[in-house]
């Protein structure tokens, strides 16, 4: 199971249902806003996935989408997600382009063979459920194009989408090529849920790599050929490739683009979800501000199933005993800071000892190390006008990038830009490295405890608090040292000015 802090998560889908009209006038003013996180199922991955819903008209009454409803080219779903200090991730939802046959919202759990629901759901399983994920086709037997472009940003600056879901909606039929789902994205899909009924008939998939002409693409195609109506089904997800993100113009919005074809006997139903970033954020006193790193984290155990040149006939029977699903499983790769990759909140962790972030989450409290512990402590007499505070920092990458680093020598609660130094921070191949950074103590320095504040990015001359897509932040308190007043008969003994 994937190693994210959930009861936090949870906390943060429970406040979207609880506060939407909230919500809605932080990303996207005047418009509804119903993409939404499960409150319930049997999914690990609840707390995760972030449902694309369709067909509401009123935030009140339909919250989470509106069940049959028609769709057209230029209608959206929207999330509005509360990052702290506020800070909202907004996400966007377009669907671009129809073709084949009209198209309607679909809850899943409104056929008997559906099992989304069961993993997946707001309000109850069948046709209590509330979450409009699904996408079906509006006439029988009619082959339905479609293309969503799907986008994000926080404070209007582009963010990266970790990652793309696609699920089996409503029920595949038995009859092979009667039925079936084809999603395709610029990505590496690994199918990571499977509802079996080994009583029933089989549910075969394949991946295929997409071709332009005869020169193969990094786009896939996650195929779900064929089911057999009794509540055997499938979930896939893709990690988008950096290529798949548009960065054309002058202003790149790094959207990414869905293409879809559902294929329906009777009817059949797509649902597509996001995966959205994870955040790594600062820990220091609230006058620091929130920094925030977005964190790549999708990596995924193998789920058995190669891509296939386009034209294959290979697929693959998912409903049998042998078959196990990949799943969501820590990443390793990531670069960061000091020894330990970090874990991620989106919460701020605001705190007067700057150890927020290293008494939170799945890392443990040895997280942010980067700082050496030798140089936390300084006595008054070193720390002077024109002495070097000299640190050598570990780190670890697999990207060129750069260190930039802040000491509030003034004490004035904000990280100023004549305290910044930066360093080139070359790639180590994800093995340990480090950097040696020096600061002059300057004659403005005020001899109280301060922080420090260390940014690890592939971007150059970043503040201390903008936003940036990769990398970590670590802030550090700075103790000083004085004399104590004592009795004159008695050693004294040094103490903490902060």
């Amino acid at each position: 199971m994937y190693f994210k802090t959930k009861p936090i998560l949870l906390g943060i889908a429970l406040i979207m249902l609880a506060t939407y009209n909230k919500l809605q006038a932080q990303c996207y003013q005047n418009r509804v806003v119903t993409a939404s996180f499960a409150t319930g199922g049997s999914s690990p991955y609840i707390d995760d996935v972030l449902w694309l819903t369709w067909g509401s008209n009123s935030q009140a009454d339909f919250p989470h989408g509106r069940h049959g409803q028609a769709l057209a080219v230029g209608a959206k779903s929207y999330a509005s997600i509360p990052l702290g200090l506020d800070q909202w991730l907004c996400i966007e939802a377009e669907i671009t382009a129809i073709s084949g046959g009209g198209i309607i919202s679909y809850a899943p759990g409104n056929w008997s063979g559906d099992y989304l629901d069961d993993l997946y759901h707001i309000g109850g399983t069948g046709t209590d459920n509330k979450l409009v994920s699904g996408i079906r086709n509006e006439v029988d037997d009619n082959t339905i194009t479609m293309s969503i472009v799907c986008k994000a940003s926080i404070d209007g600056v582009p963010v990266r989408l970790a990652g793309l879901v696609v699920a089996d909606a409503e029920s595949l039929a038995q009859v092979n090529g009667r039925e079936y789902i084809h999603t395709t994205a610029d990505g590496d899909w690994t199918l990571v849920e499977v509802n079996k009924n080994l009583s029933s008939g089989p549910y075969t998939v394949r991946k295929e790599i997409v071709n332009v002409g005869s020169v193969a693409t990094s786009r896939r195609t996650m195929k779900f050929l064929r089911g057999n109506d009794q509540g055997t089904m499938a979930v896939s997800f893709l990690k988008f490739n950096e290529s798949a993100y548009n960065k054309a113009a002058t202003n790149p919005d790094l959207s990414v683009t869905v293409d879809a074809i559902i294929k329906g006997g009777g009817l059949t139903a797509i649902a597509l979800g996001l995966l959205p970033p994870d955040v790594d954020g600062g820990d220091a006193p609230e006058s620091y501000g929130y920094p925030m790193h977005l964190i790549q984290r999708l990596n995924f155990s193998g789920d058995g199933i190669a891509p296939v040149p386009a034209g294959s006939s290979a697929a693959t029977n998912i409903n049998t005993l042998a078959y196990q699903p990949g799943g969501l499983i820590p990443n390793a790769e990531l670069s960061h800071l000091g020894s330990t990759a970090p874990d991620t909140e989106r919460v701020p962790l605001y705190s007067n000892d700057a150890m927020g972030d290293n008494n939170h989450g799945d890392a443990g409290t040895l997280e942010e190390d980067a700082w050496p512990e030798a140089l936390k402590t300084y006595s008054y007499k070193v720390y002077v006008p024109n002495s070097l505070i000299t640190a050598t920092i570990p780190y670890s990458s697999r990207r060129d990038g750069y260190i930039a680093g802040w000491i509030d020598f003034d004490r004035s609660g904000t990280f100023d830009p004549s305290e910044k130094i930066e360093i080139f921070a070359p790639s180590t191949g994800g093995l340990p490295g480090s950097v040696v950074m020096e600061w002059t103590v300057p004659p403005s320095r005020v001899a109280y405890g301060t922080f420090i504040r260390l940014r690890l990015s592939e971007t150059p001359n970043i503040s201390p608090t903008e936003t940036v897509n990769t990398g970590e932040v670590e802030d550090h308190k700075l103790n000083i040292l004085i004399p104590a007043v004592t009795n004159p008969m008695i050693h004294s003994r040094g103490k903490f000015k902060n």
